[in-house]
């Protein structure tokens, strides 16, 4: 669980990238075909992407999730909405209610992820889509210390840069993504990826 102090020199410290925030927000879009989408940000964190989905999609109902209360309080903070505290192997929404499910980097902290992506499956609307982003674990461990170093030089607190790298011994490869979403009954829509990235994005569709 983050403590208070690592989550505030998180948020504090990737504000510094809306970019980021700012492209998976757009693929969020393009991937949504309803005017007035119900999303769930699974993993919400400070707000920081809710912040952006919804400055792109006004007219969108969006809920937080999160299992920690300090990111959430800051969450509250930066957007200005209640969000709720869970874990994602059991999201507190009904059947088939929800648009589009999008998650940044979280995955690598779902300690069931195959219940994760069943719950994900129950609590989407049929043909819903879940937007993912995920650590790729093949990113070679010692191009690490280039992120360790970028980093520091922008000034990250040392807690924030253990947050990001210890994050990477969790994390999965998309094809191990792309199973998940197989196993949960899922089909795959779009994958935006390449092995010397240190990121991936995989958009699937509910059967």
């Amino acid at each position: 669980m983050v403590d208070e102090v690592t989550a505030e020199a998180f948020a504090s410290y990737m504000k510094k990238y809306p970019n980021l925030y700012e492209y998976l927000a757009q693929v969020v879009q393009k991937h949504s075909s309803v005017k007035k989408s119900i999303i769930v940000d699974l993993g919400v964190g400070p707000g920081l992407l809710a912040t952006e989905i919804l400055k792109k999609m006004p007219n969108a109902s969006l809920v937080g999730i999160d299992q920690s209360l300090t990111m959430l309080k800051l969450a509250k903070q930066n957007v200005g909405f209640e969000n709720i505290q869970s874990i994602s192997e059991s999201i507190p929404l009904l059947n088939n209610s929800v648009d589009i499910i999008v998650s940044r980097f979280s995955l690598a902290y779902w300690k069931k992820p195959n219940d994760s992506f069943a719950e994900m499956h129950r609590v989407l609307k049929p043909d819903g889509k879940v937007v993912l982003e995920a650590l790729n674990r093949d990113y070679p461990n010692w191009r690490l210390f280039f992120i360790k170093l970028h980093m520091k030089l922008n000034r990250a607190e040392a807690e924030v840069v253990k947050y990001h790298i210890d994050a990477f011994k969790d994390a999965y490869t998309i094809d191990q993504v792309k199973q998940f979403f197989n196993n949960a009954r899922f089909s795959i829509v779009e994958s935006i990826s390449n092995k010397k990235d240190w990121k991936f994005i995989v958009v699937a569709k509910k059967k």
